[in-house]
């Protein structure tokens, strides 16, 4: 019987290929990145900021985080189903103990039966059903892993955009602050001026109303700053005073060389791409979809299950006691469903529909993840470009505005000629942080393009217990 068994358990039902070869291209059709940085640095790559603020941060925000928490239950339920899954496909064995008073028939007096011992059965695996059940939980159970670590890279990405966003505010801040002081002095000047009958009253006016509008833009500012810390707070929970004190004790903000420094991305597409932990999920998805079928298939065939049991029984009575042991081999089981199996078809359908398209999902994740890399480059390589273009503009109007208003401080230039220099100034100042702040976050949208440090063949990475 077990020899049957066994040469039954070689059969197995078909399923789809697990095994899709991914349809990437031979090479980047963007700007290649012209550094030295290395992909291998990207799982210390926030340490590489030698800024410990943001490294504490982003522990904390991570142990905070309600969808770290959730990746990490996930694990838990499919590392407790592949568990489930491994046990059930193979002998199952309980202790049993039981007792019972009375009297079965005439022939028998009343007496006290005791029996305990050890029952076992054992689904054996005819279609590969039990097998397909495992290595789908096996599969699911790698995807929520990947699902895990993806989510710390995108809760640690979206820390550093809003830390680098608000130090970056504060330094728009005190450009719009700057300005409001030179307007702020101007128009104290023009009302001198206009006291003394040198100035026309529509020209006084005009200085007012410039230093009136660099108060209400540095206000908006300051509260745009403001609004931000709140949002630092909600997301680290550092108690606010404590997260004012660490943000004052924060080292500079990091250079374009430096940034360029820390990152490098590899000339093979497959090579990049495998490191990303959404790929490697929808990978694992598809393999699992592929097992589903053939569970779904396997079900439609007939089912073997074989019992046994070992028991060790006393019966006492009035006229004495009795102690024996028993045992049993079977009954061996074939059970073949004939009703019902429309809904048996129905499950091998749906199966075979959600594998189509977790075949899909993993084509578009490949796609994407290609496209978002290749973002990344292009905005890289425009930013590069246009930082000489903003240095040289910064230069010159500043060196544009410091001339003129010498020039008005003599009489030598109208106050309309002078407004026209200082916003030509704020306006580059304004642009310098701003490329400041897009290239911070390009940089960060490329280290989690790269899959921040994920790598599927590193075991390690796959059993990390959170």
């Amino acid at each position: 019987m077990l020899a049957v068994a066994s040469l039954l358990g070689a059969c197995s039902v078909s399923r789809p290929p697990a095994d899709v070869a991914p349809v990437v291209p031979a090479a980047w059709y963007a700007p290649p990145l012209a550094h030295g940085g290395s992909s291998a640095n990207l799982v210390q790559w926030w340490s590489q900021f030698n800024d410990p603020v943001l490294s504490d941060w982003i522990t904390r925000t991570q142990a905070q985080s309600p969808s770290i928490a959730a990746a990490r239950a996930q694990m838990a339920a499919a590392r407790a189903a592949l568990a489930g899954a491994e046990s059930a496909s193979g002998p199952q064995a309980a202790l049993v103990a039981s007792a019972a008073r009375g009297q079965s028939s005439s022939s028998v007096p009343l007496g006290t039966s005791l029996s305990v011992g050890a029952q076992a059965s054992w689904a054996l695996d005819v279609w590969g059903q039990g097998a397909g059940e495992t290595a789908r939980a096996r599969a699911r159970q790698e995807a929520s892993s990947a699902g895990w670590h993806e989510a710390r890279v995108l809760v640690a990405a979206e820390l550093a955009q809003l830390y680098f966003g608000h130090r970056l505010c504060l330094a728009q801040l005190a450009v719009v602050t700057d300005d409001r002081d030179s307007r702020a002095t101007t128009a104290e000047s023009s009302a001198v001026t206009e006291r003394a009958g040198l100035l026309a009253p529509a020209v006084a006016a005009l200085a007012r109303a410039s230093s009136a509008e660099s108060a209400a833009r540095t206000r908006a500012q300051a509260e745009q700053c403001e609004r931000q810390i709140k949002s630092l707070v909600a997301l680290t929970a550092v108690p606010e005073p404590e997260l004012r004190a660490q943000l004052a004790s924060a080292p500079g903000l990091p250079a374009g060389a430096r940034l360029q420094s820390l990152l490098g991305v590899e000339a093979v597409p497959a090579n990049v791409i495998r490191q990303r932990p959404d790929v490697y999920r929808a990978q694992r998805e598809l393999v699992a979809a592929s097992e589903g079928v053939g569970v779904a298939r396997a079900a439609l065939w007939p089912s073997l299950t074989l019992a046994g049991s070992v028991l060790r029984n006393r019966f006492s009575a009035a006229s004495g006691s009795t102690t024996l042991n028993t045992w049993s081999v079977g009954p061996l089981t074939l059970s073949l469903p004939l009703l019902g199996r429309a809904a048996l078809n129905a499950n091998a359908d749906a199966a075979l529909a959600q594998y189509e398209a977790a075949g899909l999902a993993y084509a578009a994740a490949l796609r994407r993840a290609v496209a978002e890399v290749e973002q990344a480059l292009v905005t890289l390589s425009s930013l590069q470009q246009r930082v000489d273009s903003t240095e040289i503009a910064v230069a010159g109007y500043t060196q544009s505005f410091t001339a003129t208003e010498a020039r008005y401080r003599v009489g030598l230039a109208s106050l309309n000629e002078l407004e026209e220099a200082r916003r030509l100034k704020l306006n580059a100042d304004s642009s310098t942080v701003a490329l400041q702040r897009e290239r911070i976050n390009a940089w960060i949208a490329l280290y989690v393009a790269l899959g921040g440090g994920f790598d599927p063949l590193d075991t390690n990475t796959l059993q990390t217990t959170p």
